[in-house]
């Protein structure tokens, strides 16, 4: 005797079934896919990075160039072409006085890594936060808001020139202090005396 066939809930089954040539098939159709996703991938990304002969960089491949490991030179400002003639000297100075095209770019603000440890809105606690990470050995400072629409003073830890060193002391802070830091690019006008 056989069992009643058991009827599906919707009406009807859907089956797919494959052999050992269709999982083959299927492999190998899906890894084309993903080589091919990778090479174009490439190609994207040094077509958008690289600029064609005769032309200036992109700002991408600016901001990318200038984070490389290494490089000492701080992000240059992307501005575009009208932003920097705006920018020309003024008051009478002739033409021939004022820098070469792309030279008033060409140096950069210094900069430094620090660690974001805390924002807070009020100076004073800020200033609290600022003696209690030098009172545990720490080179700590603090930042006034940027702009009107920014009310947080930012308190930093350290000052570094090299992003591994940065690394190296947000993995201590982690473990030995159980704090979340984050890794800021400052420019060095904006660090204040104590």
């Amino acid at each position: 005797m056989t069992a009643p066939k058991q009827k599906a809930k919707f009406g009807f089954v859907v089956r797919f079934e494959l052999g050992l040539l269709g999982m083959i098939s299927l492999t190998l159709v899906t890894g084309c896919i993903f080589f091919w996703m990778f090479i174009i991938g490439i190609w994207a990304g040094q077509t958008i990075l690289q600029p064609t002969p005769g032309e200036e960089k992109s700002p991408l491949a600016k901001l990318a160039g200038a984070l490389q490991p290494g490089n000492k030179a701080a992000v240059e400002p992307l501005a575009s072409a009208e932003q920097k003639k705006n920018m020309a000297p003024e008051s009478g100075a002739s033409p021939e006085s004022a820098p070469a095209a792309g030279t008033e770019w060409a140096e950069a603000e210094p900069s430094f890594f620090a660690l974001q440890v805390s924002a807070v809105k009020d100076q004073e606690r800020a200033q609290q936060d600022v003696a209690q990470w030098r009172g545990r050995g720490y080179e700590a400072f603090s930042v006034p808001p940027e702009d009107k629409d920014d009310p947080f003073f930012r308190v930093y830890v350290g000052k570094f020139d090299k992003l591994a060193e940065a690394n190296q002391l947000i993995a201590k802070l982690e473990k030995e202090e159980k704090v979340k830091a984050y890794i800021a690019l400052l420019p060095a006008s904006r660090l204040q005396a104590p």
